[in-house]
């Protein structure tokens, strides 16, 4: 889910702080400048991957 899906489930159910909320998160993100090719290697480092089964690979 995306801030502008978060946004919109909030503005459904009434919740005007939570819209407000998530609609600024959208504005800050989209103000940021893009990564780098550096930073993305960085953070590629932290993002979970499933482990592979290395059993097969011998």
């Amino acid at each position: 889910m995306n801030a502008i899906e978060l946004a919109a489930e909030a503005a459904e159910r009434g919740d005007k702080a939570g819209e407000a909320y998530w609609l600024h998160v959208q504005k800050t993100v989209d103000q940021a400048p893009p990564l780098s090719p550096e930073q993305i290697s960085r953070l590629r480092v932290l993002l979970w991957t499933e482990p592979e089964d290395l059993s097969a690979a011998a």
